[in-house]
């Protein structure tokens, strides 16, 4: 996903990329294991912030600007998410690299 800052921690540091993509991704699985995404949560948040505002749209203006809000909107919201989440995420970065 967008856990931009993760690949930033100062642990990672001198690193290639895609060893940081897998410490990041295994880091991510830790943290998934102890904490699964709640799908219901997840599906309601999406509904509100991207499908309500593109429904608008859609009955305002017309398809193809509803289609574009809803993808940016739903791109947006993982970057946000993911971001989020990051802090949470960081102890289980210390457990990978051990």
């Amino acid at each position: 996903m967008f856990y931009f800052n993760l690949y930033d921690d100062k642990k990672l540091k001198g690193l290639k990329q895609s060893e940081k993509i897998e410490i990041v991704n295994s880091a991510v699985k830790l943290f998934r294991k102890d904490k699964p995404i709640n799908i219901s949560r997840r599906l309601l948040i999406m509904f509100l912030w991207c499908g309500i505002p593109a429904l608008v749209i859609l009955i305002l203006f017309n398809f193809g600007l509803a289609i574009g809000w809803f993808a940016l909107s739903i791109l947006i919201l993982g970057i946000k998410t993911a971001n989020d989440e990051s802090a949470e995420i960081e102890p289980y970065l210390d457990k990978v690299l051990k």
